[in-house]
């Protein structure tokens, strides 16, 4: 599948809102065993569901408390207080989300959400105002995973399922977006769902060649010989005061760079590449994840002497690769 003709639709809570209850009645109960006897027994997920398919929470709360008065303060303090189970935006995935607005890529939000507490929300995130429009559940009384909203969403806009790119972090919303044909992602982190618009081809790689690096015998001569060749800018000489090792990196038009090395111990040959994949964040991950896969990982991320932040791994020829930030 590739983004000719795609739209990508996300949902808002677990994917780009940091929203649990928890954040807020921790801040109520002083036992944490009884907070979730509550959440799980009161003031239960499908409790909540309702109000997301368009019950009123005087309703709702109106109800419950006659089932559990002792409970009335906590009970009224999910809609009064509804803001402060809301952590805060999960930023890689507004980073995403800014991209794909960047590119031009059309988006939505499909939400399970109800409409009295939603203003607090647009209130709190600028990002919401980015979407070309949001539909919520308690406009429609659907709840996901119901194929029918799904069915709603793709009526009001005019869309084809087969066009939807939709991210939800609930495997059961996922499975009932899949139902109705749309290409679904479970969100597990923002890294992960990056990788997954990459090979969709929505959103561009980080990745690219840094640099590439070879042994010199003389490192004056070798930047001259590139330098009036090829006209590339040349960086001061950087020495190390650890060991007898000098270089130098050479731009060329259009970002490439080439580091040249000299050091007593080495003998003139291509020495590695190195590929920058955008931020340390990343650089770790993509080492932990190569390192569960078996990849052999010649030095860990670390701080060089010149100040990058790298890690070292062999591929599959055994060839060195310089991960960078």
């Amino acid at each position: 599948m590739t983004a000719h003709g795609s739209v990508v639709v996300f949902d808002l809570g677990g994917v780009l809102i940091e929203w649990n209850p928890r954040h807020l009645y921790r801040k109520l109960f002083q036992d944490e065993a009884e907070m979730e006897d509550f959440l799980a027994n009161i003031c239960t997920t499908q409790w909540n569901l309702q109000q997301d398919g368009g019950r009123s929470f005087a309703e709702a709360c109106a109800a419950l408390k006659l089932e559990h008065p002792d409970r009335a303060d906590m009970i009224d303090a999910w809609f009064e207080r509804f803001d402060e189970m809301m952590a805060g935006p999960i930023a890689g995935t507004v980073d995403i989300l800014a991209e794909l607005r960047k590119r031009e890529v059309p988006v939505y939000a499909l939400s399970n959400w109800s409409a009295e507490t939603f203003p607090f929300a647009q209130r709190r995130f600028e990002f919401l105002q980015w979407f070309r429009a949001i539909f919520l559940s308690a406009e429609v009384r659907l709840v996901k995973p119901d194929p029918r909203i799904f069915s709603c969403f793709c009526e009001k806009f005019d869309l084809k399922p087969k066009q939807i790119i939709y991210i939800d972090d609930l495997p059961h919303n996922v499975e009932g977006a899949r139902s109705v044909g749309m290409h679904a992602i479970q969100f597990s982190d923002p890294a992960s769902l990056r990788q997954e618009l990459v090979k969709l081809k929505l959103l561009a790689s980080r990745a690219h060649i840094e640099h590439v690096a070879a042994w010199v015998l003389d490192l004056d001569r070798a930047s001259s010989f590139y330098e009036r060749w090829f006209q590339v800018a040349s960086t001061p000489e950087y020495s190390s005061t650890t060991r007898e090792f000098r270089s130098r990196f050479l731009s060329l038009d259009g970002g490439s760079r080439l580091e040249l090395m000299a050091s007593p111990q080495e003998t003139p040959r291509h020495a590695h590449i190195a590929i920058s994949v955008g931020s340390r964040p990343e650089v770790d991950r993509l080492v932990k994840e190569m390192e569960q896969a078996g990849v052999r990982i010649v030095r860990g991320p670390r701080v060089t002497g010149d100040g990058y932040y790298e890690a070292v791994i062999a591929d599959s020829e055994g060839n060195l690769v310089e991960i960078t930030a």
